[in-house]
């Protein structure tokens, strides 16, 4: 019998953020507990614009902390394509996205672009939110992409942790 496939999962940066930020102890805790029990079930990836972020982390001790978890669970590293960037600029253009948050449409665009099932992030304002991934999911199906799901750690098994 084979090997289920895993799902390939994006991470942008508020959740491996998620693990060190004290000041949201519940997110901290559900987060910290899906990379200790459910993580390894995954593929997972972030991006270079994930590690840009990665790399503005103004407290050091954190910035490290964040940067070696993306290394322990083994994170795919995926390059920002010129196919990625056309893409987030439509979300931004078509208001999936709002223009001052250009690096929450290139995440969306890089998991896309590259195929992936699903993406996860703590942002529920302008990525996990209905109105967001309804005009993504339009966009993406005009450019011939296929729906990417989209959810907090919540969806990808960190509900039984707690609840945000």
């Amino acid at each position: 019998m084979s090997e289920e496939k895993k799902i390939r999962l994006y991470l942008d940066t508020s959740v491996p953020s998620a693990y060190y930020d004290t000041s949201k102890p519940v997110r901290q805790l559900v987060t910290q507990k899906w990379f200790e029990n459910e993580a390894l079930s995954y593929e997972l990836y972030i991006s270079v614009v994930t590690a840009e972020e990665i790399g503005k982390i103004r407290n050091e001790e954190k910035k490290r902390s964040v940067s070696e978890l993306t290394v322990k669970f083994g994170m795919e590293i995926l390059e920002f394509s010129e196919k990625a960037e056309e893409l987030a600029n439509e979300y931004m253009s078509r208001g999936a996205i709002p223009l001052s948050e250009p690096q929450d449409a290139y995440h969306i665009a890089i998991a896309t672009v590259n195929e992936l099932d699903a993406l996860a992030s703590w942002n529920f304002r302008h990525i996990v939110s209905i109105n967001p991934i309804r005009k993504i999911h339009e966009i993406n199906r005009k450019n011939n992409y296929t729906a990417i799901e989209i959810g907090s750690p919540a969806i990808f098994g960190g509900a039984k942790y707690g609840n945000i």
